[in-house]
């Protein structure tokens, strides 16, 4: 027999919310995920009369529950932490009810939404004022691609009150009332100019009076950007000498001082008020349907990568300079050309700052460690780097280019060439030896990505198309062009056969052609033109692409692999030498091998065989320093027959330690660093010293390793630890005050050790007196190369006072790459470990408040975790 179990709150302690499963007669199941969260359940705004509010909620979560699961509502009352009052709301994800009330009487209210009447999510608190006032909302006029004018009028207001436009790029009411405001004096008539629109686009507005206790709202009204300003090649981009071309003014701006509009990542209007990193993008957005610069601009142009604004920063003269009293920074190219960039500030919900004192710019790329923030520029007249911006957060965008200005550089050329058609069983650098193109195809198309609608043919035609007259994985031979203009074609016919031919060649640099007397090689394919003045279609350091006419409106591209790719392919292999005191073991079993191209990043092999005690214990990369000298290769985890085991990567070595250009992780070794006499002075899987062996390292089995290795960086260097500390999303504390003090993280001897590992900040500002919603020491690129990292809160004054704290609240955590020692933060560790100073008030810890001065003494202690054996 089959029965039906509907499964409401099991229990308030599991955390069980609403579910349903079925069971047969043995077996059920039981939905654990909450429906809801903290933030599901939303106070919206109120309509008020003299004598009445209806007061407007959502909740979000229970699409598809029944209504008889839940009951939406609002508390409400006089005082605002005393809502005694309760009304039933009516609707479903919206939800409204209307409560009485006497004229000018100030009401406090509250949205909550109550599971099968056991547990209750609640909004915030909100206020209102029941008013004769009332707002009207007017007609756009004055129209244009990136501005409008916009009308509202007041009756019965009072002249201190606040009044303006609410403007949202999306429609629905509680969306718009909580759009940008762009504030002014109350009158009885006024209008405001919007600027920063896109064209053709539309947008959705209505009028406010904020009385203060509360907001009286005129009704919903849209206009649409008109589609008049047409983005100029040729006249609204300029050639910096730079990779792309980038715009003359921002997105929004039709002139060079104009900020235009703030946008967060994938915001499509820039009007988008929301915090929740869920309405916005979360990866790369250049050229797809969340770029808007791509969408707004019809193809011609993109949002920049974050590597295009490193370009632009690194290789322009940059000037801090005002133009027509607007500051911001000239940046001139290497070709003599320039532009100009605002300090445009940047927007957190409708809160604008920074304006003329910073600029925010936003990339197309993503921060592929943490999705909730992109990549993004800053710039005062003091700094300029690049930045990770929450995906909220509202940045100016500047627009590059589609097409590129790739350089040719006739020296790339000068060395070996293979056909990459897969001969070592790698494609290198293309998907097969040939590509198909209409005839009319040149270097500016392929390489440059300039559109071209004439003869659009693209074919990639792979490795297992063998019609054109080539075998797959047939060594062909390769063609050696030199400087002084003579090239070697060494041929290999399918049997092995071998033919060596020289001839001559002349490069026109200009129009990307190359003239040769003797035939390319390109096997035994049967296009009709294989030498002459063949178009260069693509050019680098790895990858050549020769285009062959077929005199039939086609072209075949030879695709060739350069002998430096072909070394820089060469993979790295890695050794293991693990073995016991009594010599068993393995003495360089072969651990995997790595490919440039997977080579950064972390892996994992599994050993099988034995070993009853570490003696010889360590990997070697053989090569790797010799390729990558500035690498570190970190243990991550070791499993002895399929247990993860304890270690202390402290007393590890790392680096070239033979001098052979290996690199060797030596884990144990009592022939090796850290060990004298045949014994190890500090054994990394106990606490055991001076020992031959160490019984605490043994497997039966299988040993698994898993290691990440890094080839630009070996985590040695000074780094900057920075205070945040935060009250409110309005702008205020810091997200980044340091005193002066760094600290190095020394490798010597093949370890690593932090020098100078205490520190003492203190900050002033009469901004922090409510509280904190997040307080840490952050240190940029830390966290990357040693996760473990280990540091202390050793003391805290606020105001000059000592605050006592529970230690173990106080956590190592991160913001990968970054680490952070974290006392507070609503999105973090704490949140879910409790704070060690007090209880959160909503997000916010009152206790971590200051009227004048924090100041914060902290010490790291290692870089490595240090097991507890």
């Amino acid at each position: 027999m089959k029965t039906k179990i509907y499964l409401g709150i099991l229990s308030l302690v599991m955390g069980l919310t609403l579910g349903l499963a079925s069971c047969s007669d043995d077996d059920y199941a039981i939905n654990t995920t909450p429906l809801l969260t903290d933030s599901s359940v939303v106070t919206g705004s109120a309509d008020v009369t003299p004598t009445s509010a209806t007061l407007h909620g959502t909740v979000s979560g229970l699409e598809g529950q029944s209504s008889s699961a839940y009951v939406t509502g609002f508390n409400y009352g006089a005082v605002e932490d005393m809502l005694s009052e309760k009304v039933t709301a009516t609707g479903g994800e919206e939800f409204t009810a209307t409560v009485t009330g006497s004229l000018n009487q100030t009401i406090y209210y509250q949205a909550y939404v109550t599971l099968q009447g056991k547990v209750t999510y609640k909004g915030e608190v909100k206020s209102l004022v029941l008013t004769n006032a009332r707002a009207a909302t007017g007609d756009a006029t004055q129209i244009g691609a990136n501005k409008a004018t916009l009308a509202g009028s007041l009756t019965d207001f009072p002249t201190d009150a606040e009044s303006g436009i609410m403007v949202s790029g999306v429609e629905g009411t509680e969306i718009v009332r909580a759009g940008v405001r762009i504030a002014t004096d109350p009158k009885g008539s006024y209008t405001v100019n919007v600027e920063g629109l896109l064209p053709n686009t539309t947008y959705y507005y209505v009028a406010y009076l904020d009385l203060g206790a509360g907001v009286v709202y005129g009704e919903e009204k849209s206009f649409t950007t008109t589609n008049d300003h047409v983005f100029d090649l040729d006249n609204d981009l300029v050639d910096l000498g730079l990779s792309t071309k980038w715009a003359k003014y921002n997105v929004g701006a039709t002139s060079e001082t104009e900020i235009g509009g703030l946008f967060g990542f994938g915001d499509m209007t820039g009007f988008n008020t929301s915090i929740d990193p869920a309405n916005f993008a979360s990866a790369d957005i250049y050229k797809t349907a969340n770029d808007l610069v791509f969408s707004a601009f019809e193809g011609k142009a993109t949002m920049p990568t974050i590597a295009e604004f490193e370009e632009l920063f690194a290789l322009c003269t940059k000037e801090w300079i005002e133009m027509e009293g607007v500051a911001g920074y000239k940046f001139t190219g290497p070709n003599g050309n320039s532009i100009f960039m605002p300090a445009a500030g940047s927007r957190t919900q409708a809160a604008v700052t920074g304006v003329g004192a910073e600029g925010y710019y936003l990339s197309g790329s993503i921060n592929v460690s943490d999705p909730q923030f992109a990549m993004s520029y800053h710039f005062t007249n003091a700094i300029a780097t690049r930045a990770t911006t929450p995906v909220y957060q509202a940045l100016a965008i500047r627009a590059v280019s589609t097409a590129k200005n790739v350089l040719f550089d006739r020296t790339q050329l000068y060395g070996k060439w293979y056909i990459d058609n897969g001969q070592d069983g790698e494609q290198h650098v293309f998907e097969g030896p040939f590509t198909q193109w209409g005839e009319t195809y040149n270097w500016a198309i392929v390489s440059n990505g300039q559109p071209h609608l004439a003869d659009p043919v693209h074919w990639e035609m792979g490795t297992d198309n063998g019609w054109i007259g080539y075998t797959y994985g047939v060594d062909y031979g390769y063609m050696e062009f030199l400087e002084d203009g003579t090239v070697n074609i060494h041929r290999l016919t399918d049997d092995g056969a071998a033919t060596d031919e020289t001839g001559k060649y002349t490069i026109d640099e200009e129009n990307k052609v190359i003239d040769i007397d003797i035939n390319v090689l390109c096997a035994n394919t049967w296009v009709a033109v294989k030498s002459g003045k063949l178009n260069i279609l693509s050019l680098t350091s790895d990858g050549l692409q020769i285009a062959l006419p077929n005199n039939d409106g086609y072209a075949y591209s030879v695709n060739y692999y350069s002998q430096r790719k072909a070394e820089a392919d060469t993979k790295i292999p890695v050794l293991l030498l693990c073995a016991s005191s009594d010599g068993s073991g393995t003495w360089g079993a072969d651990a995997g091998r790595l490919s440039p191209a997977e080579l950064a990043g972390q892996h994992t092999f599994t050993y099988e065989g034995s070993c009853s005690d570490a003696m010889v214990f360590a990997l070697d990369f053989q090569g790797l320093m010799g390729k990558y000298p500035n690498t570190f290769v970190r243990i991550d985890e070791m499993k002895c027959d399929g247990n993860a085991i304890k270690f202390n990567a402290n007393n590890f070595f790392y680096g070239d330690i033979e001098g052979n250009g290996n690199y060797r992780v030596e884990l144990f070794n009592i022939y090796g660093k850290g060990a004298a006499g045949g014994n190890v002075l500090n054994s990394a899987f106990s606490n055991l010293q001076n020992v031959a062996s160490d019984p605490a390292f043994s497997f039966n089995s299988s040993l698994e390793v898993t290691y990440t290795v890094f080839t630009d960086g070996n985590g040695a260097g000074v780094y900057t630890p920075n205070l945040a500390t935060i009250p409110d999303w309005s702008g205020a504390g810091t997200w980044g005050y340091n005193a002066g003090a760094t600290f190095e993280v020394k490798y010597e001897d093949f370890q690593y050790s932090i020098v100078n590992p205490s520190f003492n900040i203190k900050y002033e500002s009469t901004d922090c007196a409510a509280g904190s919603i997040m307080t840490f020491i952050e240190v940029a690129d830390l966290y990357g190369f040693f996760p473990g990292t280990h540091a202390t809160l050793d003391n805290l004054y606020l105001d000059g006072t000592e605050v006592t704290f529970d230690a173990t609240k106080v956590l190592d955590a991160n913001e990968s790459p970054k680490y952070r020692l974290e006392l507070w933060n609503c999105y973090g560790s704490t949140k879910a470990g409790g704070c060690a100073f007090g209880t959160p008030d909503g997000d916010v810890i009152k206790e971590l408040g200051f009227s004048s001065s924090m100041e914060v003494k902290f010490t790291f202690h290692s870089l490595f975790a240090v097991p507890q054996w």
